[in-house]
């Protein structure tokens, strides 16, 4: 009886960690059920993946791991469910080891980005507005490059970092020198491409003339 009632015990404890049932409804507010995140599952390519779960309680987004672990990496507040698209996180980028999302979004202003180990759900980092995320993200586009790009915190360096690799590149450019003084400068680059090694980042200054950067990412020079 007692073998029995240990087994009974750890069979509905398995269930707890990895048999529950996807909550994606809430009765009480039934606006909730057409104005908050899609749960709709995203596979990730380690086979891992993320979804969104909601109820009448709370928002939230899992990670489960190839283990079938399931990780809660992040929470909207449940009465903010008409803006969880802009608060919560975003998928941006899936890296071969962390993945990239962008969260915490006002309506005129610049986000946070967060990189995510996707095997652990811990989190790696946290950036300010990156260089040119918005302009790929927009209408579904994919983020296609494997770094991102941002500037530091005086606006004197644009600093080019490989998640994967966690090499950082800093190339000196002054944003003010440069005339791009509107609130929010990293809004004022308008697109980046790679042709081979050879990274260019289009951007208007504040006097609307146009220009662009090209950076050698092979240059040592901008290694540390």
């Amino acid at each position: 009886m007692k073998t029995l009632t240990t087994l009974t015990i750890f069979i509905l404890t398995f269930g707890q960690l990895y048999g529950q049932k996807k909550q994606c409804h809430c009765n009480k507010d039934t606006l909730i059920n057409q104005a908050t995140v899609s749960c709709e599952a995203k596979f990730l390519n380690n086979k891992a993946k993320l979804y969104w779960q909601y109820n009448c309680d709370k928002i939230w987004l899992t990670l489960e791991t190839t283990q079938h672990r399931k990780i809660t990496i992040d929470e909207v507040p449940v009465e903010l469910y008409g803006y969880s698209y802009r608060l919560g996180f975003h998928f941006v980028k899936e890296f071969d080891k962390s993945i990239l999302f962008r969260s915490g979004c006002p309506a005129n202003g610049p986000c946070i980005f967060t990189l995510i180990d996707k095997n652990t759900g811990k989190k790696i980092d946290d950036f300010g507005q990156l260089i040119c995320i918005d302009t790929d993200v927009r209408d579904d586009k994919k983020y296609e490059f494997e770094f991102i790009v941002y500037a530091d915190n005086n606006y004197k360096n644009l600093i080019i970092y490989y998640p994967d690799k966690k090499k950082l590149l800093t190339v000196p450019f002054d944003f003010q020198r440069n005339n791009l003084t509107a609130v929010i400068p990293e809004y004022q680059f308008d697109s980046m491409k790679l042709d081979g090694s050879i990274l260019t980042l289009f951007y208007t200054r504040t006097d609307g003339k146009k220009l662009n950067l090209t950076i050698n990412l092979k240059n040592t020079k901008y290694s540390p």
